[in-house]
């Protein structure tokens, strides 16, 4: 396998990776490791975004409007691309990242 890699990297001139990048998705060769490298990721993009925009002063509605307009549509985009089963854990941390976010803590 090793050698064939080799082979095509040298016979096309182009890298052979594990894993591709594409329109913000992670394609992976195994389904096993498309929810670690996307759907938590995710999850943690989101929350470190959100610490970013506690910094400003938002209303209950600002901060409302900044999940439905900058959260949801990137969870939306995931689920439509990749469709896979995340557990209940999975939205429960973002349930409790959003709530935190909307509540100030």
């Amino acid at each position: 396998l090793k050698r064939q890699k080799k082979e095509l990297e040298e016979t096309l001139g182009i890298q052979v990776t594990n894993k591709v990048k594409y329109l913000g998705i992670y394609i992976t060769p195994r389904c096993g490791t498309l929810k670690e490298d996307n759907y938590v990721k995710l999850k943690q993009k989101i929350a470190t975004d959100l610490i970013k925009w506690e910094k400003l002063q938002l209303s209950l509605i600002g901060r409302i409007s900044t999940i439905k307009m900058n959260v949801l549509p990137k969870i939306l985009y995931l689920f439509q691309t990749i469709p896979i089963q995340v557990g209940k854990k999975f939205f429960d941390d973002l349930n409790k990242i959003a709530l935190k976010f909307i509540w100030q803590g």
